[in-house]
């Protein structure tokens, strides 16, 4: 029961804080950082009330009286309730309200100070551990976080820029097995037919790749690479088409840790799941649609992209969701990489083409930049321009500097913001370290401004009502915004001979000519006939 005084706090902070622009991430982000969750999660197959004990361990950067966590509070029938809050033995104040946490405290903290908070809360999840049924009628729960679903059932600073270590210990029927990040520290069935599974990750993560498990699973497919076990995780009424398809457990994880860098975790496990996604790549137990281990046609290139992940999005995280093309642009760059090193360049340049089409058919529905400061209901940041867009942006950046220096950087990036996170100015700042180069011109009109370039290219009389030299290349950017790029030609000649050759096309003009190097007149032009540039043919 809160005393007057401390209500009366509790109310004007309230009024102050949540109610006002100064409650938002960022100076919460300046104010305090989680050091470690430890989730103990009561699970049931009477009801879907969960019950919780979640121990914080919170570091103070500034002096402060109050920390503000994210929970999704109880409205009727969904929604956390919090019961006590408690620092060391001591029983805190705390107000729950517009889906925050406020904890007052009982004397002001100091800048340096870490402090562990526990907090019993129970309730039905609204979102984010997703408790319903597998296609064979069976129970599962399954926590599907991303982008900031977490704090409908774990109290946390849901946003990608606070990474901490954690812990879950989970309390659930004893059929279930249950699945989490990290390492299995124990495992034991107690004697109530509840069985406790405690996994604990030692490397910081981000709240949208905390999650647990729990179904009637067979686990299997299980192999070692480096030491790091690797398995897989289906529903036991498809084991064995689901350990078929779930096959590729260890090939992009040797493949991106000799292109990139050593692996973060302690494990990897293929789990299929009831995400909404058709992949979601929660370090260390990635989440597979429940689809995936049962169909004929399940690519390979999406356990690349979910592997390729851990490296770039799980251990290096994007700092904020809308710089989400760090993770989903580099996962797809690095599946066309993953594909030109097993099956040739024939099938990497196919895969761009497609890609290259799918961020044409985008922009004309909607015209926005890779990296749209706009967008608040996040889950729309998920489209062609942070995958496909963004995944061409790489490939351009390699054309540009070359291979070596391009995977130099990389592996660079990756090794400093490696368990960190990172905005796109780091990127670019460290690829100009080590390439000499400036690019901000070349961040800038790929990544911040809308489009790509759209081209016309005549010769001889296939003008626009002006008739040139048979040897004179007239090329035209005929979409919205201008650009400055290379544009690669292969030019057929008359004479059947043929040149490649590369002009430097500029954004001061919509219109630009040039002269073909030979005497004998151009039979036909093709564009981009190595696949390295981002573009529109003009209709």
């Amino acid at each position: 029961m809160m005393n007057i005084t401390k209500f009366c706090c509790l109310l004007l902070f309230w009024g102050n804080v949540v109610f006002s622009s100064a409650q938002n991430h960022q100076s919460r982000f300046e104010k305090i950082d989680v050091q470690h969750h430890k989730f103990e999660i009561h699970l049931n197959d009477t009801t879907n009330q969960i019950e919780g004990v979640a121990t914080i361990s919170i570091k103070f950067l500034k002096a402060g009286n109050d920390i503000t966590l994210d929970l999704v509070e109880n409205s009727g029938d969904y929604g956390m309730l919090v019961h006590m809050v408690k620092k060391e033995d001591i029983e805190l104040d705390f107000k729950q309200a517009h889906n925050k946490l406020v904890i007052l405290l009982n004397e002001q903290a100091q800048a340096g100070d870490i402090l562990d908070f526990t907090i019993g809360y129970s309730g039905v999840p609204a979102d984010g551990l997703i408790i319903s049924e597998n296609r064979y009628g069976d129970r599962t729960f399954f926590g599907d976080n991303w982008p900031n679903r977490a704090q409908n059932w774990l109290p946390c600073v849901d946003h990608p820029s606070d990474k901490a270590t954690l812990e879950f210990l989970v309390y659930a029927p004893a059929h279930y097995e249950v699945i989490s990040n990290g390492k299995l520290v124990e495992k034991k069935q107690l004697d109530d037919a509840v069985e406790f599974t405690h996994w604990k990750e030692d490397v910081p993560l981000a709240t949208k790749l905390m999650v647990i498990g729990a179904a009637d699973f067979a686990i299997g497919n299980k192999q070692e690479f480096q030491g790091i076990p690797v398995s897989s995780w289906v529903f036991e009424q498809n084991k064995t088409k689901g350990f078929e398809n779930y096959q590729y457990g260890t090939k992009a994880l040797e493949y991106f840790s000799e292109l990139i860098g050593s692996y973060s975790y302690e494990k990897l496990a293929h789990v299929q799941s009831k995400t909404r996604y058709g992949g979601m790549e929660n370090a260390s137990c990635i989440f597979y649609h429940e689809n995936s281990a049962i169909s004929d046609r399940i690519p390979e290139q999406l356990f690349a992209h979910e592997v390729a992940h851990q490296w770039f999005g799980n251990s290096v995280t994007e700092q904020n969701w809308h710089h989400v093309w760090l993770s989903e642009g580099f996962a797809t760059y690095l599946t066309h990489l993953y594909v030109q090193h097993f099956y040739g360049d024939e099938q990497f340049n196919d895969g761009l083409k497609y890609d290259r089409e799918r961020v044409i058919a985008f922009s004309k529905q909607k015209y926005i930049p890779v990296i749209d400061t706009t967008v608040q209901e996040y889950t729309r940041l998920l489209n062609a321009n942070t995958y496909e867009k963004a995944g061409w942006f790489l490939h351009m950046l390699r054309n540009k500097l070359g291979d070596d220096t391009f995977f130099k950087g990389l592996q660079e990036y990756y090794h400093d913001f490696r368990n960190k996170t990172a905005l796109t100015k780091d990127f670019q700042s460290l690829m100009e370290s080590v390439s000499g180069k400036d690019l901000d011109r070349f961040f800038h009109q790929w990544l911040w401004s809308a489009g790509h370039p759209v081209l016309k290219v005549s010769w001889g009389t296939e003008t626009t009502g002006k008739q040139i030299d048979n040897q004179e290349i007239l090329i035209q950017q005929r979409g919205k915004q201008l650009f400055s790029f290379p544009l690669e030609m292969n030019i057929l000649y008359e004479d059947g001979s043929v040149d490649l050759v590369t002009v430097m096309i500029e954004k001061t003009k919509r219109t630009q000519q040039f002269q073909a190097r030979t005497t004998s007149g151009i039979k036909d032009i093709f564009i981009d006939p190595n696949v390295k540039l981002l573009y529109e043919l003009a209709q």
